[in-house]
């Protein structure tokens, strides 16, 4: 993914402005320009949108845009005045949206449509219309929005494509369709996908009262009449990907543990019982440990309950590392549990044991000589369920730690 923006523009006060509130809001790297001639080294391969005033020093008459458009950059116009000819005229050219210099919402607008350019880079999106000259018109308006667009012009071939390329996020559905219509075929993608998986827009040239209302009653999110304007397909699309994104990211906080980012005990047994009934459906060789962290309340008594935060987030670090291709949840308190794939026992022991001589050889940080000591409990999972697996790892781990602590047993071995 591009991860550069352009921006210019010769007032220094919108440069600034616009240059800091980027990079605070998404991190992207920021070339800024107070005129043309600053940016003519600049290629569309570096960046992934121009943002660029039509009046500047040496480009009056907006020859800026013009340049950098065949140079290959999406181009996003800054300006304090535009006409309704002119605005029709620039989007015409392939500009991708215009920016009003006229109000700090104004601005935060451009931040916004940034970040959202940004995220289209890596966002698949499919386009249902048996009219092929509609169809590719409304793909190369998403495209200029940076998405990775498919297609397909009835509705068996859209559930083939979404079947092909699991990815996919928006589905954008014509009414007229040979055989199966749009609204039919949102009823059909409502039966496989939620509307937190893939979001759906209705579209139809018709004029049928009541169509939109039919296509949000089977499921739709949203509907647009054709012809739409650009600006008005680039907001619903943007609208509805936002939506998407904000579901996701609060479903993925209720997942993750608060303190440490992992997953929480009741994604492990919700989530985490699919991902073990698919390693078992593949025969994979799987591997479960729960481990406890030894005399923890003396460290939350003696240090505080701040030094063992750090110590749990300290010991997270490690079993990430040692375990990139596990499940990994913190169960609560200082109790934990990962399930690798791929892995038999004796394997698995050979990477506690490296992961338990780590911990031994690093203290929490320089001022606050603590180490991590642990109990762990090793099973192979079978044909058991996941509790039964868990079961079995929990006895083994109290085995540890009524045995001296500070140890890894399992089911063949302790060391």
């Amino acid at each position: 993914m591009k991860q550069k923006i352009l921006i210019v523009e010769d007032s220094l006060t919108i440069r600034r402005m616009l240059t800091q509130a980027i990079a605070q809001q998404t991190g992207l790297e920021i070339d800024a320009f107070d005129t043309l001639e600053g940016a003519r080294h600049c290629r569309g391969e570096e960046y992934v949108v121009a943002l660029v005033d039509l009046t500047l020093p040496d480009a009056p008459r907006g020859e800026a845009v013009s340049v950098l458009l065949e140079r290959g950059l999406p181009v996003v116009i800054l300006t304090a005045d535009i006409s309704e000819d002119k605005r029709a005229a620039w989007l015409e050219t392939g500009v991708l949206d215009y920016v009003m210099k006229d109000s700090r919402h104004s601005l935060q607008y451009a931040v916004s449509l940034v970040h959202r350019l940004y995220l289209n880079q890596s966002i698949e999106v499919l386009v249902v219309d048996d009219s092929r000259t509609s169809r590719h018109r409304t793909m190369a308006q998403l495209r200029k929005q940076l998405l990775q667009v498919h297609e397909a012009s009835h509705a068996r071939e859209a559930m083939a494509m979404l079947e092909q390329y699991p990815g996919i996020r928006l589905a954008l559905v014509d009414y007229y369709m040979p055989e199966i219509d749009g609204i039919s075929l949102v009823r059909m993608l409502r039966e496989r996908y939620s509307k937190q998986q893939l979001a759906i827009i209705g579209i139809s040239v018709s004029d049928k009262r009541g169509l939109s209302a039919r296509y949000l009653k089977q499921g739709a999110n949203d509907f647009l009449n054709q012809p739409f304007e650009p600006e008005e397909l680039q907001c619903r699309v943007s609208h509805n990907l936002e939506a998407l994104e904000q579901f996701n990211s609060i479903q993925e906080s209720a997942n993750r543990d608060y303190l440490t980012g992992l997953y929480n005990r009741r994604y492990w047994f919700n989530e985490g019982q699919k991902w073990f009934e698919e390693q078992q459906r593949l025969q994979s060789t799987l591997s479960l440990c729960v481990l406890d962290v030894d005399h923890f309340k003396q460290v939350n008594d003696h240090w505080g309950h701040a030094i063992g935060d750090q110590l749990l987030c300290h010991l997270t670090r490690q079993l990430t590392q040692f375990f990139p291709d596990a499940m990994i949840a913190r169960f609560g308190g200082e109790e934990f549990a990962l399930m690798v794939p791929h892995c038999t026992v004796p394997v698995l022991l050979k990477r506690l044991e490296g992961l338990r001589q780590q911990l031994r050889q690093h203290p929490l940080s320089p001022d606050v000589p603590l180490f991590v000591r642990a109990s762990y409990g090793v099973v192979s999972v079978g044909r058991v369920s996941m509790d039964e697996a868990l079961s079995e790892a929990d006895q083994l781990l109290y085995q540890a730690k009524n045995t001296g602590r500070d140890k890894i047993v399992s089911q063949e071995s302790a060391i």
